[in-house]
């Protein structure tokens, strides 16, 4: 139907409208405000307010915690260590591993060298401000002697716990002799007991070292110039069953490759490295120090993969940081166009930390520089804190033509670290000469 005559299309339209929009505004949805409670309050009297409606989140339901992988395969000195220190920060409610702690192995059944690893070990351990539980790996249990030890300092190799009506069901994976993945049948009905005394729980999260439901599928492997795909029976379908229906999601290490794979209707993960052997060639081959930050929703668990490099504490960078980097300017300056034939510079340096650091001072020069420099050894040496040093030097020319353009300049590496405190530091210096 069209408004036209007497009102005309527009006019008719805006007194339709005027009918419309207070009916339909009517029907929107008010925004909700964000209400004062016992936790919230604020000073804003005016309607509108500056922050969104969204609620906050703070379900007391909800929950984070932490897991760290493999540490061994090749440990990494100094690793996990940052992974302790750098997940404290973040506050967990505890911390949980998915196995291969020590280096141990199949071959070790050396008493005082297995009980020496541990010891090691959990001196990182007792660096966490909260509760860690422990998971065996197969360097962990790789024989009868370090199953014994494992007893002794840990009681049991495979164990649940509830936290706020959610079911962590732990996995021993090394039921078979050395590495050999495999779920013996005492502990597979003792798993299903468990997830049957447990069916109200909200959800189940399944930690385990060796990732069984790979093993069952058969990985590839290359043999003497042939592919072969490796098949292991491993006991894991029976616990795979009867989690089939029930809200679950299942972590693994071992491999040292994140990936995440979609099995049973749900998410079942491989994680990467806590300082274990790896290539490190990045995320799309899954090779990576990482540690897995978990938020516990009724939705199921949110993740994020928390590159330790990513974590940087409060005072990754501290007023020191500031004098020392701020102080580093040659004290001579020269004009343009001048000849730098026989030139001195001169850096003051000084350690502005209450640790000893060590520095290198090393000369760039382009292949088709006309210029060397002279003087400070191109050595490493040690600065105590608060010791101040004054390196010089003495520009040269190679040939007679003594101009240059600034890009043929020698540059000045400056390089500094600290052997037991997170300072790692490089600075390109330029001549001082105006352009």
């Amino acid at each position: 139907m069209e408004w036209r005559g007497k009102f005309g299309l527009d006019r008719g339209m805006n007194f339709f409208g005027k009918l419309l929009v207070p009916a339909l505004l009517c029907a929107l949805p008010a925004s909700p405000a964000l209400a004062e409670d016992a936790f919230f309050r604020h000073s804003v009297t005016t309607e509108k307010k500056p922050w969104t409606a969204k609620k906050f989140l703070n379900d007391p339901a909800d929950f984070q915690f932490a897991i760290v992988s493999d540490r061994t395969g090749g440990p990494r000195a100094g690793i996990f260590p940052k992974a302790v220190s750098k997940l404290n920060e973040l506050r967990p409610e505890f911390v949980i591993t998915v196995g291969d702690m020590i280096q141990g192995g199949r071959g070790n059944r050396d008493v005082k060298k297995l009980k020496g690893q541990w010891k090691e070990f959990n001196s990182f351990i007792e660096g966490f401000d909260m509760p860690f539980f422990y998971l065996p790996g197969n360097h962990d249990v790789g024989n009868e002697v370090a199953d014994e030890i494992w007893d002794e300092m840990y009681g049991v190799r495979y164990y649940s716990f509830t936290y706020k009506n959610v079911l962590f069901l732990c996995l021993n994976t090394q039921g078979g002799p050395g590495t050999k993945a495999l779920l013996q049948d005492e502990q597979i009905k003792w798993a299903l007991a468990e997830l049957k005394k447990t069916a109200k729980a909200r959800w189940t999260l399944v930690f385990m070292h060796q990732p069984l439901w790979l093993m069952e599928e058969g990985i590839l492997i290359q043999k003497e110039g042939k592919k072969e795909l490796r098949k292991t029976k491993t006991g894991w379908p029976r616990i795979a069953e009867a989690l089939k229906g029930r809200k679950h999601t299942v972590f693994a290490g071992h491999i040292h490759h994140y990936g995440k794979y979609l099995r049973n209707g749900t998410s079942f993960y491989t994680l990467g490295t806590t300082g274990g052997g790896s290539k490190l060639r990045g995320v799309a081959f899954g090779e990576f120090d990482h540690g897995t930050w978990v938020t516990m929703t009724d939705e199921g668990p949110r993740m994020a993969n928390l590159s330790l490099d990513g974590i940087m504490k409060d005072d990754v960078t501290t007023e020191s940081h500031q004098k020392f980097w701020r102080s580093l300017v040659f004290e001579e300056y020269f004009a343009k166009g001048t000849n730098l034939e026989g030139k001195k510079l001169t850096l003051p340096l000084r350690n502005a930390f209450d640790f000893e650091i060590k520095g290198r001072l090393s000369w760039i020069v382009p292949p088709s520089s006309p210029w060397e420099v002279k003087g400070y050894s191109d050595e490493i040496f040690t600065m105590a804190p608060g010791e101040e040093k004054r390196p010089s030097f003495t520009i040269h020319g190679k040939t007679d033509g003594k101009k240059s353009r600034p890009a043929l300049l020698p540059k000045l590496m400056v390089r500094f670290k600290a052997e037991a405190e997170p300072f790692d530091f490089e600075l390109l210096m330029d001549v001082p000469l105006a352009k």
